[in-house]
This record gives structure tokens, C-alpha cells and sequence, in this order.
């Protein structure tokens, strides 16, 4: 059940919170780009209008550059200062005023004349040393005009100026120059389209990047401002939302071409959208409380479903080998009580099996006590051999003497053993003693030789492991040729294998019969097939118990050339039946 509830967590619960977050971030972040994209429009259509009202401020320099009566006024062509005087108020006062009074946007104009001599109408006409601008814009090129901006103080009022050099009828020399001041009116659409909050900034920066007004209600550190900028001069993006000490904030940038100033503003986004924000926390937690209450109902149906399952669960951990209880719990006519009575039923027939295989087993060893009483004690053939060998040696007969001792150690390894395995060192004397028997019996024909590089004496093998392949070497391989035929076992070892060579001189195996020898012992062919009327399963059965006592990795090799020789690999794993 638990398994059950985690995987309900991990499956389903889990997934549908990460994607519904995801789902509200992809959409939030819509609706960011949508909120950006939406202002810049308004902006740009109010920056349109900026421009608009700048080019009507800059065309008065046309009406004072053009107006002959003002030339020949800043040029000094009039001798006398009655002349002046009537020229003044006839023609170029009324000029200002009309410029005045058509443009809403226009505070103030003067005009600083380079010529000292002529006469001054204040506050129209000022003479160039009165002036407080710059050196630089005093210098302004002939027909050059310029938007400046005059700090003033730490009034973030924004003061405005279009400077403009006027020069003589054929432009050959400068002789004043226009001063435009604008009224703060220019520039408010563009704040008022803005909406500045409490958590907002807004930074103006002149041509030189330098701020030359500024609304500050987010303290930001100057660090983290020059590196705002500098992200906004580089990317050249209209707007970016940033993260600026741990607040997500949108970055806009707007520039007015006309006056060559440039707009920066900062807004924290959690206060634009701090209705979306709550949202998204009521969002998620409904969302959790329904999916805590679906999950409760489902451990509730679950639990009701597997709860017999886990009784009849807990119930069959109890049984073993020699225990097969009943379920008594409750069986009810579903899949669940189909599944008990089928587990009831399966118990009812290992019960009977076991007790059935139980009796086999004890008729089995009855009826081998029995046929061991038939059959003549192994004391009884021991001593008989024993006294064979006596009267051989009295009769002067040392090989049947030899033979009737070697004999008796076979049959005593044989039948005096109780247990399936031996150790390798008693396995090979064992093999010893028949190797005699077989020497004594094939005479010169039969040479053997031992190497032994591998300690022996307390490795655990099977009963009778070597010996079936000794036998094979012997009986099928050198008696089967009228030479001298050589027998060599060698045993050696590494870390992990115990290996074991027994190599002949014999007639060898015929290379179809070699093929199937191979692919039996590999368990690839059928054992069947080595059946043949002189036997053929011996080898097959060694393999089959090394493979059994030592693993999988175990068994045995053969190679064999016809008329050449059999060699025979036993692969013995280390410490597989420790």
C-alpha cells in the first residue's frame, strides 16, 4: 500500500503540480510579453507625437532666418536707433509674439547677438557675453541647430532648450543665435504614458549617456544602474526582464529621436501584476487541496482492495518446505477469493505431492537396505583380497600381489566412502592405484606421467571425478593402438581455477564424433546422441557434475586429433563450494 501511495505521488500527483506550474509560467510570461509589447506601442505612438511637436519648435528659426527685418537688425544695418527702434517693434517683436502665441510648447525665446553695437530689447534680444551656455554651443557651426538640456539642481524637471546660430543673407557669417526654451508640457505625455508607480524608476540620459534627470522610488546601488545601462546601449532591446537584487524587474528603454534623449525605466513586476501573483497561489493551492482529496479517496479504495491481498500475502511468507497452511481469512466471490481458493487448492496438492514424494523416498532407502543386506559385506571382500595377496606373495608373485593390494585400496575408496565428495589429493591416489592395475595389466605399452604445480590436498571434488576420464584414455584411447602409448595428468592452478590436464597418445576421436562430444558438453546437443552400445555417457555425466559441485563457469574441454591423441581440461572454480 505504501508502494501504491508513492507511486501515486510520484506518477501523478507530482507530475500535474509541475506541468500546472508550468502551464501558469508559460502563460504568466505570455502576458509579460504581451504587457511590454502593448506599452511600447502606446509609447512609440506618443514618441511620434514628440517628434512631431519638435520639428513645429525647431521651424521658428525658419521665420527669424528668413525675416529680413531681423537680419538686417542682427547685421547692424541700421545707422540710427530711431530706425532700430521702429524697425524692432514693427517687425521682429510682433514675430516673437506670434511664435509665442501659436506654440503652447514654447516658454521662452532669446536671441544673443554677435554684433555689440546694436541696440538691446530685452527680454527678446540679449547680447552673446549674457549668454550661460556652453562654449561648445556658443561655437555651434552656421545653420547648425541643437537640442540641449539644462540641469537644474535636483528638480527632476527636465529644462529643455533648441539653440540655433543665425547667420547673415548670404550665410557667410553667424550673427546670433536662437535660444528656445520648451516647457516641461513637451515631455509629460511621454511621462504621463509611462504610469510610474511607487516601485518604479525612470532615468533620462542625454547623447552622452549621462542621466540628466531621474525619478527614483527603487534604491538601486550605482553599480547595479551602470550595469542596467550598459545592457540597454549593448542590446539595443526595447525591454528585458531582468532579476535585480532578487525582485524580477522590467527594463524599458525608449528613445526620442528629435530631442536625443534617451528613456530608461525600471518597474518591479510583482507589483504590476500582484493580482496575477495571488492568483497563482490560490491556482496551486487548490489545486494541492484537490489532489490531497483525490489522493485520500484512492488510498481509501486502494487500501479496501489491497487489504486482502496483504493478508494473503503476510499468510504465504509463513510457509516452507515442511509447513503448508490453509488461508482461513475471509474469501470473498471476487478476483481477490478466486485467487485465495487457487492458492488453497495449490497447498492441498504440495502437501500431497510432498508427503507422496516423502513415502517414495523412504520405499527408496528400504529397498537399498535391503538389496545391501543381499549383497557381501565390504569387510568380507577386503579381507579375501588380503589373503589373495598373502598367498601370492608366499607363491613368489609380486605383480598379482601388487594387483590383489591396489584392488582392495579401489574397493575400499569405493564402497568405504559416505559422502559425495572427496579431496583432490585422494582423488588423484585413488587414480594412482588404478593407473597400477592398468600397468600391471598393458605392461611397456603404457607410460604415465604426474606434474603436479598446485596444492591439492585441501581442495574439496566430487567422488570418482578423474577416473572415468582416466579410464576413457586408457580403454579407448591407447589400448586402441598396438605402440606405446603415453599418459601424462597435469594439474596446475591461478587464482580463480583449479585446472586439470589429462593428455594421451591414443587413437584419438573421429572429428563428427569429436564435433557432438564437444556441442553435448557445451549444451548445445542433446545427451542422447553420445549414446552409442559401448557406452559414451561417462564423460557427459563428469561434466554435468562438475558443473553441478564447482558452477556454471566449470566443466570440461576436449580436443583430439584421429590417430594423434585426446586431450581432456577439467576447469575447476575456486571457493564454489565454500
Amino acid at each position: 500500500m505504501k508502494k501504491m501511495a508513492i507511486g501515486y505521488i510520484v506518477i501523478i500527483f507530482i507530475p500535474i503540480i509541475s506541468f500546472g506550474l508550468y502551464l501558469y509560467n508559460q502563460n504568466y510570461n505570455s502576458f509579460l510579453e504581451e504587457y511590454a509589447q502593448g506599452r511600447q506601442k502606446i509609447v512609440n505612438q506618443v514618441l511620434n507625437n514628440l517628434n512631431v511637436s519638435t520639428v513645429q519648435i525647431e521651424s521658428a528659426y525658419q521665420l527669424f532666418q528668413n525675416n529680413s527685418n531681423t537680419i538686417a537688425y542682427l547685421s547692424g544695418n541700421y545707422r540710427t536707433d530711431f530706425d532700430q527702434v521702429s524697425n524692432f517693434l514693427t517687425y521682429i517683436r510682433p514675430l516673437f509674439s506670434y511664435i509665442l502665441s501659436s506654440n503652447r510648447l514654447i516658454d521662452g525665446m532669446t536671441i544673443y547677438m554677435e554684433q555689440q553695437n546694436g541696440m538691446v530689447f530685452r527680454p527678446e534680444m540679449a547680447k552673446m557675453d549674457e549668454s550661460k551656455l556652453d562654449d561648445s554651443i556658443k561655437k555651434l557651426p552656421l545653420g547648425v541647430g541643437k537640442w540641449i538640456t539644462i540641469k537644474n539642481g535636483s528638480n527632476p524637471d527636465i529644462n529643455l532648450h533648441f539653440v540655433h546660430k543665425i547667420g547673415n543673407r548670404n550665410f557667410e557669417q553667424d550673427i546670433g543665435l536662437l535660444d528656445i526654451k520648451v516647457t516641461s508640457k513637451l515631455i509629460k505625455p511621454l511621462l504621463e504614458s509611462l504610469n510610474l508607480n511607487n516601485r518604479s524608476n525612470l532615468y533620462v540620459l542625454d547623447q552622452d549617456h549621462q542621466v540628466i534627470s531621474l525619478v527614483e522610488k527603487i534604491h538601486l546601488s550605482q553599480d547595479s544602474e551602470q550595469s542596467l545601462f550598459a545592457d540597454v546601449f549593448q542590446s539595443n532591446a526595447k525591454y528585458s526582464y531582468q532579476q535585480v537584487n532578487g525582485n524580477k524587474m522590467l527594463i524599458e528603454s525608449f528613445y526620442a529621436e528629435g530631442l536625443k534623449l534617451q528613456f530608461v525605466m525600471i518597474e518591479q513586476v510583482d507589483d504590476v501584476f500582484i493580482g496575477i501573483k495571488k492568483n497563482k497561489y490560490v491556482l496551486v493551492l487548490t489545486v494541492s487541496i484537490l489532489l490531497l482529496l483525490l489522493s485520500g479517496i484512492y488510498y481509501l479504495i486502494a487500501s479496501s482492495i489491497t487489504k486482502r491481498i496483504l493478508k494473503l500475502s503476510k499468510h504465504m511468507r509463513r510457509v516452507d518446505e515442511n509447513h503448508f497452511p490453509l488461508y482461513h481469512g475471509e474469501i470473498n466471490k471476487d478476483e481477490v477469493g478466486h485467487l485465495t481458493s487457487a492458492y488453497n487448492a495449490m497447498i492441498r496438492r504440495m502437501d500431497e505431492l510432498v508427503n507422496t514424494v516423502h513415502r517414495s523416498e523412504m520405499l527408496r532407502k528400504e529397498s537399498a537396505y535391503l538389496m545391501m543386506q543381499a549383497q557381501i559385506k565390504p569387510h568380507f571382500l577386503y579381507n579375501t583380497l588380503e589373503s589373495i595377496r598373502m598367498i601370492a606373495e608366499a607363491n613368489d608373485d609380486p605383480e598379482a600381489a601388487e594387483m590383489s593390494y591396489t584392488l582392495g585400496k579401489l574397493f575400499r575408496y569405493s564402497l568405504s566412502g559416505t559422502k559425495s565428495e572427496t579431496l583432490l589429493g585422494e582423488e588423484v591416489e585413488n587414480v594412482k592405484d588404478y593407473i597400477k592395475i592398468q600397468q600391471i595389466r598393458m605392461g611397456d605399452r603404457l607410460q604415465v606421467s604426474f606434474d603436479i604445480d598446485a596444492v591439492i590436498d585441501n581442495f574439496i571434488c566430487p567422488h570418482y571425478m578423474l577416473q572415468p576420464i582416466i579410464e576413457n584414455s586408457i580403454v579407448h584411447g591407447i589400448a586402441n593402438v598396438r605402440k606405446q602409448g603415453s599418459l601424462s595428468i597435469r594439474i596446475w592452478e591461478d587464482s580463480a581455477f583449479m585446472f586439470i590436464a589429462v593428455k594421451d597418445s591414443g587413437a584419438g576421436i573421429e572429428e563428427e564424433r569429436l564435433v557432438l562430444i564437444q556441442g553435448v558438453l557445451n549444451g548445445k546437443m542433446d545427451a542422447h546422441l553420445l549414446q552409442t552400445d559401448g557406452g559414451g555417457l561417462g564423460i557427459f555425466n563428469v561434466n554435468e557434475r562438475v558443473k553441478m559441485f564447482f558452477g556454471e563457469h566449470s566443466g570440461i574441454q576436449m580436443e583430439s586429433k584421429l590417430n594423434e591423441g585426446t586431450t581432456c581440461i577439467l576447469k575447476l572454480a575456486k571457493g564454489a563450494t565454500q
